[in-house]
């Protein structure tokens, strides 16, 4: 595990909890996005159970979604694998 790694992980699951700990869930969507985004997919999901279990049933328009942060860390893993394998060229076009 890089040193990278290890802030990567360690902050966004500070700002994640910050956000459960404070009733502020912007701050816990921020956490989940920051893990998934930087392409460690399954702690992002993790962190995504780990919320929902804490949060339990979300209300208003989103009761039907059971696991919001799950669906959100899903969403944003396979954004940044999609979008990593097909947007992000790796290798720089040939010019003439």
């Amino acid at each position: 595990m890089t040193v990278s790694s290890r802030y990567i992980y360690a902050l966004s699951f500070a700002i994640a909890a910050a956000g459960f700990l404070l009733p502020f869930w912007p701050l816990c969507i921020v956490g989940t996005l920051i893990a998934a985004l930087s392409g460690r997919y399954f702690f992002a999901i993790l962190v995504g159970l780990l919320l929902d279990l804490g949060s339990g049933m979300p209300t208003g328009w989103l009761q039907y979604l059971f696991v919001p942060f799950t669906i959100l860390a899903t969403l944003a893993s396979l954004m940044r694998l999609f979008g990593g394998a097909y947007l992000l060229d790796k290798t720089p076009p040939d010019t003439l």
